[in-house]
Formats: structure tokens, C-alpha cells, sequence
């Protein structure tokens, strides 16, 4: 079903031309409002109708008191606003409202589909999200897994579902979120689950490249281009070809190297330093970014033609801290992979653990078990934990967590869970052989010591 855009606009030749622009691709269905408070109505009745709204800037009812008042009515609401003259206060102002765009009714008309086919993309991602909203937990941990990723919170269970939407278009992808939350991972996962996947994955951090090489790195070079060129390279993104290239830390991107980007992505095509070849490129590219990048083109960092090149279909990756569900599964995903199965975490160091922000994100967490495994501890507690976490978490006057009252309700549930399981099995005996079955063999310890406690006391637990 093509996507329904309306276009508001009062100037009617103005508001013909995006039209026109707009209906010769077949993804989108324009609808068109001169009135800016007819507009606002239409939106009222049907709050969830449109993929996206251009409205124009200078319009009776100027575009960001109407943007406002449609935002009343719907948040959610993809809104980009047209303008003859892109002054820094009206960009600053439309993106402090929520306005996702600022265009120039200037722009090449490619550069205008790219932006509502973008808009459109992430309408279209929230309301899929929003349909699964319902969706058990087991079926979350199923989806997530498919696609080689960890955990069961619904909130990754939502980034599972975009990598599979992802996968079946050929289209750029920008992954963002802070560092640590796993972009490449995700860059991967669609790689792995489209029809690219037999072909090459080729990633390259913008970062890691020494900045005087970034264009040959990229781009590639023939022998003799430069001083100390003794061979060819054919760069990283005809090394993709037929495959995907990850670019991570695109924010980062000199804004010399993103001109040179910005053709190749136009033109399909790539001629390497030095060479007069001409190669016709057949990739898709996934960039990924902590950065954020709408803010970056306000100060002048990053090409916005470029970024809507980039941001056809967006993903946004949330941080550990709002999954602390998935804590518990990464770290036996982690003790698993550096072999630590024989290291026990007690339940209360996951406790911890969860109430940690963890501004590394996932990357921090694996640091943290890799430094546990490292020291050889096989019973993890609390205060084998890094200085700087309990620190950050107050360990030493923590009124739940680190204390003798703590201690005294994990004996009393302890004792209760003995005792009710001495009810069932009708002696202590048979209870303490049960519960050693299914306990592991690091508490069985801790179950002596009740029964000792229950004979010792004359317990009446029978």
C-alpha cells in the first residue's frame, strides 16, 4: 500500500510543484490542503492517518504553530517543514517542536523524495512496533534469538523486528545509539537475514582510519596515485561489492570525504584514486552513528543531503539501561563464550547489577565478567564487584542490597522454602535429597546449614 502524504501548503503553484514532485513515485499517496486550520482538522479526524506532512513555513498560520498543534493531537507525527529561505533560527526552532526536516522548496526533487520516503519508513517502523506491543515474552526471546541477538525485552524485541523489515528492502540503513549498545551487531543481523547475505560484510570504523588515508581506504587507489601507494587497494567499498558496507561512526566523517560519498551513492558508480576505471557498484550500505546527527547538520558538521541518503531506514537502539531485563541473559551469554560456566553469579550480584546504568552499555557489561573470569572467582558477590559500579550504586549504605537485614530475609526465605518442601516430601531427609537434585552444587552448602539449624532448633516443620 503506498504511504499517504499531505502536503500543506497556501501558496497553490508552490503546493502543485511538491505535488507533482511527489506523485511520480508510485510509494507515496498525496493529498493536498491549501488551509493550514483545515489541515489541523483533517489531522484531528484522523489522527493516524498520514505516513508524513510537509507543511510550508510561511503559510497565515506560519508551519510551526500548525506543526504544534498537530503534535497536540498526535506526538507520533512525521512532520517536515518546506521554506524558500533555511535560516539557523527556523531549523532550531522546528527540530525543538519535534519537526523531523526542514527542506528547501529549492531542493533537487530527488533529495525531497528521499526525505518522505525516510519519514515514511519510520512512521511505518512505530506503527509495526506499536501492533506487537502484546506480544508474549517467550515469542520476543524467539524473535530475538533468530536473529542472533540476546535477551528478551520488548524493546529489543522491537529492534529484532526492524532487522527483519530491514532484510527484505534494498535499501541504506543508519542504526543509532549510544556507544556499546551493539550497532554492528545489528549491522550484521540485517546483512545475515537479506538476500546479500551470501556476499561479502565488509565494516570499517570512520574512526580507525588515519585521516590523510581516508579517501584510498574508502574509496580505493591504483599503484603510483601517491607517495608510498607501491600497490593497488581497491578500497573498502568496492571490496563490498554485492554485499553490504558497514560504515560505523559515520558522524565522524570529514566533510571533504562526505562530498566524495554523497556522488558515489548518487551515481552508483566509483572510479578509485589515481584511476580512470569506472566501476559500477552494486552495494548496500548500513552506517551507524552515536552522534547525533540532525544536530550535526545544524552546525554545519554533516551534509543533511548526505544524511537523508543515509537515513532511508532508521533504526534507533536502546541502551542496556533501559532493558535491565536483559542483564541476566547476557551474562550467561558471556560466561558462556569466554568459558566461565564453573563461575557462579549469585542473585543478588544480578540485582546489582540491574540497578546499574551502565553507560558503556553492553560493551561495559562484558568488560565487567571478562575482568571477574579473569580473577578466577568462581562464587561472584556483591563486593567482588568493580570499585567504580559499587561505588555508583552506594554499595557500602545500600538499605537492601549489602547489609545483615538483607542477609536475615534471605535466610528466612531460605528457611521457608526448606521447610516447605520438608511439608511435601514428608521428612527432612527425602526434602534435603530433592532439593539437592535440583539445586546447584554451590548452595548445597548453604542447605546443610538450614537443616542443621532445623534439627538443632527443634524446628517443627513436620
Amino acid at each position: 500500500m503506498p504511504f499517504k502524504v499531505l502536503i500543506v501548503d497556501n501558496q497553490k503553484e508552490d503546493l502543485e510543484v511538491t505535488r507533482l514532485v511527489l506523485s511520480v513515485d508510485a510509494d507515496f499517496e498525496i493529498y493536498i490542503e491549501p488551509d493550514a486550520g483545515k489541515a489541523v482538522e483533517l489531522v484531528r479526524k484522523k489522527p493516524q492517518e498520514f505516513a508524513t506532512i510537509l507543511l510550508d513555513y510561511h503559510m497565515p498560520k506560519d508551519g510551526l504553530t500548525t506543526a504544534q498543534e498537530m503534535f497536540a493531537i498526535n506526538p507520533h507525527l512525521q512532520i517536515a517543514i518546506l521554506s524558500c529561505d533555511q535560516t539557523r533560527e527556523a531549523l532550531k526552532k522546528s527540530i525543538q517542536i519535534g519537526v523531523k526536516s526542514f527542506i528547501d522548496k529549492d531542493e533537487d526533487p530527488e533529495v525531497l523524495k528521499g526525505v518522505v520516503r525516510s519519514l515514511c519508513q519510520k512512521w511505518q517502523n512505530r506503527a509495526e512496533v506499536f501492533s506487537h506491543a502484546h506480544v508474549s515474552g517467550e515469542q520476543n526471546e524467539k524473535l530475538i534469538n533468530n536473529i542472533g541477538l540476546v535477551g528478551h525485552s520488548s524493546k529489543l524485541a522491537e529492534v529484532a523486528r526492524l532487522v527483519k523489515r530491514a532484510a527484505t528492502v534494498d535499501c541504506s540503513v543508519l542504526i543509532q545509539g549510544e556507544s556499546g549498545t551493539g550497532k554492528e551487531l545489528v549491522a550484521k543481523a540485517v546483512h545475515n537475514q537479506s538476500k546479500r547475505k551470501s556476499k561479502p560484510f565488509v565494516a570499517i570504523n570512520i574512526n580507525a582510519i588515519a585521516e590523510n588515508l581516508a579517501e584510498s581506504e574508502l574509496f580505493g587507489h591504483v599503484r603510483g596515485a601517491f607517495t608510498g601507494a607501491d600497490k593497488d587497494n581497491p578500497g573498502k567499498i568496492l571490496s563490498a561489492q554485492g554485499g553490504t558496507l558497514f560504515l560505523d561512526e559515520i558522524g565522524d566523517l570529514k566533510p571533504e570525504i562526505q562530498v566524495k560519498l554523497l556522488r558515489v551513492l548518487q551515481e552508483r558508480k566509483l572510479s578509485p584514486v589515481g584511476s580512470n576505471k569506472v566501476f559500477e557498484l552494486d552495494i548496500r550500505i548500513i552506517t551507524a552513528t552515536h552522534v547525533n546527527l540532525e544536530k550535526a547538520i545544524l552546525d554545519g558538521k554533516f551534509r543533511e543531503d548526505l544524511f537523508y541518503r543515509l537515513h532511508v531506514f532508521p533504526i534507533q537502539l536502546p541502551s542496556l539501561r533501559e532493558r535491565p531485563e536483559d542483564i541476566q541473559p547476557l551474562i550467561a551469554h558471556f560466561l558462556k563464550i569466554y568459558k566461565g560456566q564453573g563461575c557462579e553469579m549469585l542473585m543478588k550480584t544480578v540485582r546489582l547489577l540491574e540497578r546499574y546504568e551502565w553507560r558503556g552499555n553492553v560493551r561495559e557489561l562484558e568488560n565487567e565478567i571478562q575482568r571477574l573470569l579473569s580473577m578466577g572467582i568462581q562464587k561472584v558477590e556483591p563486593a567482588n564487584l568493580s570499585k567504580k559500579i559499587l561505588d555508583a550504586l552506594n554499595f557500602e549504605s545500600d538499605d537492601i542490597v549489602n547489609h545483615q537485614d538483607y542477609q536475615k530475609k534471605l535466610w528466612a526465605m531460605e528457611l521457608e522454602y526448606l521447610e516447605r518442601n520438608v511439608r511435601l516430601a514428608g521428612s527432612l531427609r527425602e526434602a534435603c535429597r530433592s532439593i539437592f537434585k535440583a539445586a546447584p552444587s554451590s548452595i548445597h552448602t548453604r542447605i546443610n546449614n538450614l537443616k542443621d539449624h532445623i534439627t538443632k532448633t527443634n524446628h517443627k516443620v513436620v
